[in-house]
């Protein structure tokens, strides 16, 4: 009986509680249940089912018939019908203008849904008080495709993806403006691939991050953060691709800390921001970059943590992703002890963090290495004061082992360094590079044979300029053969590979059929055997180029052997 009045008291303490309640925590559950909402303070509730914002045009919450939770499925698909969320299902024009057509296609079946549901407290003035987001999946405990990884769900209203005019993940008004001046013109056709064409989506910057709801499971659908934050699309020709990769912020405006209250990635930091990376042009099998990052970890640049997840939009299912870190200051800080405030970054040749008198000394690094005689022993000092030479040799090491090229290395590259001297260990204003976008031209049958090594020395004038230098040469060749017979091990790889298709295989191939209508599962296994061919041959192939380009017996005598 005291049990029971307890009870009631707690319950009626609820329903006037200020703030929302759900009688379930956002969690996966096997079958369906109903779901109440408390709080309010005597106040009304409005909800909404479809990820819009509630309003006091919304239902109002009725507490005496609760909201039926089931597996959500079954309902229509919306968002995963659109087409108009890249430009490669324009067939006809890419046909005319481009060139690779996608196979983009809609799911001719339900694709797996999540319940979502927002509620909001409006006083009697029509002022919201609080609000609050939940994410049920009902009777997923038989679906395969989202065992042993984890899941994701971006709740925002539907308008701040898909509106014609400020929708960042479709092509939109930016598009037909584009389609309105450029149709018929080589200049603006002809070149630009169509994943490169103006939409809505290519548009960067603060004015294109849209608010939203994102909450993370573990593998074993446990809730590891869930918080208010901010989205934008994030890539470059991979904009234009699907799915896309979408970068979270946290911000005071919306959760009330510019750090998210969770170290996703067990680093022991709470980052301000991180990515929902879709691969790139990697995006059918999403491994060269979780691979390349995963298996180089150690080496002297810096790589990116990958958490493997299946990613819900709205509700939809939307692919599968990895939570990945990103590069800005906040990483920087975090993982190399050094103020924020005091870090300059560059990436692709543009200034990513610092101010435009710091991209000044980029440039005089440049010219310092580019016009001064590197074979001279006081001007390759020097130029190991301005850069840390075994962060610069690992990573062109790794880079040119992988058969890195096209995009690499006048693009796709970054580097960073403090402004000031701070007295730390990596606070010594050196340069130091940092790994990101393998996910191109590199690490394929097709490019096992290329002699990268000749390649750069062609392309990158600061590289050749310190390939001058014997000691340079020398720690190179050392280096690349290290990170060929220890790094990429033919038995890490093969051990690596294994995991990455226990893990991966099923979710992938739902993730194709999401967005091809086809799992591609021979593409797949023939990607895997492709990547342990490569990685089987490539040793001999980077010894031929060493002997190649520096001579074999220049390489014995200073104790250099394959």
């Amino acid at each position: 009986m005291i049990l029971c009045i307890l009870a009631a008291i707690a319950l009626f303490d609820l329903r006037y509680d200020e703030h929302i309640h759900f009688s379930r925590k956002s969690g996966y559950y096997d079958s369906g249940f109903y779901l109440r909402i408390f709080g309010g303070g005597g106040n009304e509730i409005h909800y909404t089912l479809d990820g819009s914002e509630p309003t006091i045009n919304d239902p109002v919450f009725d507490r005496g018939n609760p909201i039926y939770l089931d597996d959500a499925t079954n309902q229509a698909n919306v968002h995963s019908v659109r087409t108009d969320v890249s430009t490669g299902f324009l067939v006809d024009l890419i046909e005319l203008y481009s060139g690779g057509i996608p196979n983009y296609t809609v799911p001719d079946y339900n694709v797996d849904k999540c319940n979502i549901i927002r509620a909001s407290i409006f006083d009697s003035s029509g002022n919201c008080i609080d609000s609050a987001t939940g994410v049920y999946f009902v009777g997923f405990q038989d679906k395969d495709a989202y065992q042993n990884i984890y899941t994701a769900s971006i709740v925002t209203s539907p308008e701040n993806l898909f509106d014609n005019d400020i929708g960042i993940y479709i092509t939109g008004t930016y598009f037909n403006t584009y389609l309105e001046n450029g149709l018929g013109k080589e200049d603006n056709w002809a070149t630009p691939y169509w994943w490169w064409w103006n939409s809505n989506y290519s548009n960067r910057g603060i004015g294109w991050e849209r608010e939203a709801t994102v909450t993370v499971f573990d593998e074993h659908q446990h809730v590891v953060l869930e918080e208010d934050c901010g989205i934008r699309i994030k890539g470059g020709g991979s904009r234009g691709y699907l799915p896309k990769s979408i970068s979270c912020y946290a911000r005071d405006i919306y959760g009330g800390s510019n750090n998210f209250h969770t170290d996703i990635f067990e680093t022991g930091f709470f980052p301000h921001k991180f990515v929902f990376f879709s691969g790139g042009d990697d995006n059918i099998f999403k491994l060269k970059d979780y691979m390349v990052n995963t298996m180089e970890q150690g080496l002297h640049f810096a790589t990116m943590d990958f958490i493997p997840c299946a990613l819900f939009l709205d509700g939809e299912y939307w692919g599968t992703y990895y939570i990945t870190e990103d590069y800005n200051a906040d990483y920087i800080g975090d993982h190399y002890h050094v103020n924020n405030d005091n870090v300059i970054m560059v990436k692709s040749n543009s200034l990513s963090e610092g101010t435009e008198e710091d991209f000044e000394r980029f440039t005089e690094w440049r010219s310092f290495i580019l016009d001064y005689d590197m074979t001279d022993a006081e001007n390759y000092q020097r130029a190991c004061e301005l850069m840390d030479m075994d962060s610069y040799i690992d990573y062109y090491a790794a880079q040119i082992y992988i058969g890195r090229n096209n995009d690499w290395p006048n693009g796709n590259y970054a580097l960073w360094r403090t402004r000031e001297n701070d007295g730390s260990r990596y606070g010594d204003c050196k340069w130091r590079w940092m790994l990101f976008d393998v996910n191109s031209g590199s690490m394929s049958i097709s490019r096992l044979e290329n002699d990268t090594l000749q390649y750069v020395l062609e392309v990158d004038p600061v590289f050749s300029s310190l390939y001058q230098n014997m000691e340079f040469r020398l720690d190179f060749a050392r280096r690349i053969l290290y990170i060929g017979g220890e790094v990429f091990a033919q038995e890490k790889c093969d051990s690596f590979l294994d995991y990455y298709v226990q893990t991966m295989k099923t979710s992938l191939l739902n993730s194709n059929m999401r967005f091809y209508m086809d799992t591609r599962v021979e593409e797949f296994e023939h990607n895997i055997e492709d990547m342990r061919t490569f990685f089987e041959k490539r040793y001999d192939i980077v010894w031929d180029s060493l002997v190649s380009n520096m001579g074999e017996d220049w390489l014995r005598q200073n104790g250099i052997q394959k």
